[in-house]
C-alpha cells in the first residue's frame, strides 16, 4: 500500500546536499517519489510500505550523512 512520510532533516546546507539525498531516497526499492527541500529542510517520501519501512528510509538519510529530527 502506498504511504507518505515527511522527515525533518538536519545538516543540509545547499542544493547539492538536498539533491544527493533525493537521489539516494529514490534509489531505495519501494520508493515511488522523494521530494527533498532546503526550506523547509525536509524530505517527503512516497513509498510502498510492503516493500520498505520508515526505519529503512531513516537509515538511508543517515547513511547519506544527515540527521532525521523528531
Amino acid at each position: 500500500m502506498t504511504a507518505t512520510v515527511t522527515f525533518q532533516v538536519e545538516g543540509m546546507s545547499c542544493t547539492g546536499c538536498s539533491g544527493k539525498l533525493q537521489k539516494a531516497l529514490e534509489a531505495v526499492p519501494g520508493v515511488s517519489a522523494a521530494d527533498v527541500t532546503l526550506e523547509p529542510a525536509q524530505a517527503v517520501i512516497q513509498y510502498d510500505d510492503a516493500k520498505v519501512s520508515t526505519a529503512a528510509l531513516k537509515e538511508t538519510v543517515e547513511d547519506v550523512g544527515f540527521d532525521v529530527v523528531g
